[in-house]
C-alpha cells in the first residue's frame, strides 16, 4: 500500500485528470483505491460522484470537516463510495476547505493533521491517491506529509517545468525543516500536441531534464485528447469508453504503466 500525491505548482496541467486516471486503471485491475480531492476547486469530488456533490450539494462531511478540530468529523465518516464500484472517495469539502485551512494555521502540529488521520486506516485500499492544489498553502503540505511518494505533472510548456521545480523546492523544505521524506515515484508528461513543434521539443528537452537528475518517466506522454477529458468530465475511465478503440486502449495502458510506476518506485 502506498500514498501517492500527484503536484505542480502551475495549475491547469491535469492533476485531477492523471489522479483519477491512476483511480480508474487501479480499480480496473481489481484494486480498491482512495482517492483524497485536497483541491477546494473540486474537479475530483464533482466528477467522481457524477455531478452529485458539487458547490451547490456538498457532502455531508468532507476533508474540510476532517482537518478541522472542532467539527468532531472523524475521516471514516467523511469518506463516501465514488461512481465506480473499488473507488472511494475524500471529498474536498469546495470553500469549507479553505476556511478549514484558515483555523488550523499556527496550530501545533497542523501540518500533520491528515497524515495522523490517514495512517491508521490507509491500509485498506492498495492505493491512496491525493490530488493536490497548484499552491503550496497548509492543505497542500498536508497532502505531502502525509504522502509516500510524489508524481509530478508535467506539459510540456515552460511554466509547468517552473511549477515543477518549485515543487521540489517545497519538497526539500519539508526534508529540511520537518525531516519529511518524500519519495518522488517521476513525473507524468500531460497534455502534448503532437502537432505542435514546441510541444515535441519541450518533451525532449523534459526527457534529458529528467535524465540528468534521475527522475523517471512514468508510462509515455499523454496527448492532448478529446475523448479523455470528455470521460474524465463525468467521472469514467478509458476503460469505460462506450465506443473501446485502439487509441483508448493505449492510452488506458498507459495510465496502468503509472499505476505500476508508481508501485514500483522505492
Amino acid at each position: 500500500m502506498s500514498i501517492t500525491a500527484f503536484a505542480n505548482q502551475k495549475g491547469g496541467v491535469g492533476k485531477s485528470l492523471i489522479a483519477m486516471g491512476c483511480a480508474h486503471a487501479a480499480a480496473a485491475n481489481g484494486k480498491r483505491v482512495l482517492l483524497i480531492d485536497a483541491d477546494p476547486q473540486g474537479n475530483t469530488s464533482i466528477q467522481m460522484t457524477n455531478g452529485a456533490v458539487s458547490l451547490d450539494t456538498p457532502a455531508e462531511a468532507s476533508l474540510a470537516d476532517v482537518l478541522s478540530r472542532h467539527s468532531g468529523v472523524g475521516i471514516e465518516q467523511a469518506i463516501i463510495p465514488s461512481r465506480r464500484e473499488g473507488i472511494d472517495l475524500l471529498p474536498c469539502g469546495f470553500d469549507a476547505l479553505q476556511a478549514a485551512q484558515d483555523a488550523l494555521v499556527g496550530k501545533p502540529g497542523a501540518e500533520n493533521s491528515l497524515s495522523r488521520l490517514l495512517g491508521p486506516i490507509a491500509h485498506r485500499w492498495d492505493s491512496v491517491f491525493i490530488d493536490t492544489r497548484p499552491a503550496t498553502d497548509l492543505v497542500t503540505i498536508n497532502a505531502l506529509m502525509a504522502a509516500d511518494k510524489l508524481v509530478i505533472i508535467l506539459e510540456p510548456e515552460i511554466g509547468a517545468v517552473r511549477g515543477a521545480q518549485q515543487t521540489h523546492r517545497a519538497i526539500a523544505e519539508l526534508e529540511e525543516y520537518l525531516q519529511k521524506d518524500l519519495t518522488t515515484a517521476g513525473v507524468v508528461i500531460n497534455r502534448v500536441d503532437i502537432r505542435r513543434n514546441d510541444h515535441l521539443e519541450m518533451v525532449a528537452n523534459i526527457r534529458m531534464m529528467m535524465q540528468e537528475e534521475q527522475i523517471a518517466i512514468l508510462g509515455e506522454p499523454i496527448p492532448l485528447m478529446a475523448d479523455l477529458s470528455r470521460l474524465s468530465a463525468i467521472g469514467k475511465g478509458l476503460d469505460e469508453h462506450p465506443k473501446h478503440n485502439a487509441r483508448t486502449r493505449n492510452i488506458a495502458s498507459v495510465f496502468a504503466e503509472i499505476v505500476n510506476g508508481i508501485e514500483a518506485a522505492a
